[in-house]
């Protein structure tokens, strides 16, 4: 087994934890669009996921938790696709996107 640094370490359980959150969040989404869900395509879920990972690592971790995640509508899961043109694993959206993403989240509470 190779040698793996501390931080190496810190890294992966930071992304491990970061992508536990947001399958919590997904799931609190799912449920909360109840038959709507059905309509959104694969591609766009994984989208979803890689906006709110993204999204995630400028929210404080008590104010993550407070998202109410099963309010979101299908109108805002629109929104939040919508400013993930080009965006994919290893092409992470704007600064300015990710903002505009933690508003639609922040404005539920």
């Amino acid at each position: 087994m190779p040698d793996v640094t501390r931080a190496e370490v810190g890294r992966r359980l930071y992304h491990v934890h970061r992508e536990k959150r947001v399958e919590v969040a997904i799931k609190m989404i799912q449920h909360g669009l109840g038959p709507a869900w059905q309509t959104l395509k694969e591609e766009e879920i994984l989208l979803l996921g890689h906006l709110l990972q993204c999204t995630w690592n400028t929210i404080d971790q008590k104010e993550w938790d407070g998202i109410p995640f099963a309010r979101v509508d299908m109108e805002r899961v629109r929104k939040i696709l919508s400013y993930g043109e080009g965006v994919s694993p290893g092409h992470n959206p704007a600064q300015a996107v990710v903002v505009e993403i933690k508003k639609i989240l922040t404005s539920l509470k």
